[in-house]
């Protein structure tokens, strides 16, 4: 028998970043890196939780004060630039500014998903600040 796992809210999880004095009790969880899309200019949108939910895959905060599980996009060895390119010019996105994707590349650590009709894949971008649980670091 196998012991009982035990869930860990956002508001103590080392993957969760509340939104701040404005508002304390709400945040967004890093845990995943961004599964590729199917659209250029792609864009990740960390998933919005409250301090009161909770998951399985969680880490307690207490045990990793320094929030080491998550790893920036900025040093992380999956977030890429193609050809050496300085940020990313969006062909179709005009909702971020520029300064945003003069900041930003794309997050590779997931591969498309096989689907059910003809599809192209397409890398998220995530900004330099952003980061995941699922990030490693580059060397």
């Amino acid at each position: 028998m196998s012991p009982a796992m035990s869930l860990i809210t956002c508001r103590a999880c080392v993957f969760w970043k509340s939104f701040g004095s404005t508002a304390p009790l709400n945040g967004t969880c890093h845990r995943h890196a961004p599964a590729p899309g199917q659209h250029v200019d792609d864009t990740s949108y960390w998933p919005e939780t409250s301090a009161g939910d909770a998951c399985a895959e969680g880490i307690a905060a207490a045990q990793n004060p320094e929030r080491a599980a998550i790893i920036a996009c900025l040093g992380c060895v999956f977030w890429f630039r193609r050809d050496g390119q300085q940020g990313l010019v969006p062909e179709r996105r005009s909702d971020l500014p520029r300064i945003w994707w003069r900041d930003a590349a794309f997050c590779a650590r997931n591969a498309p998903a096989p689907a059910s009709s003809v599809t192209r894949a397409r890398w998220r971008a995530t900004h330099a600040s952003d980061g995941c649980g699922d990030g490693r670091a580059a060397i």
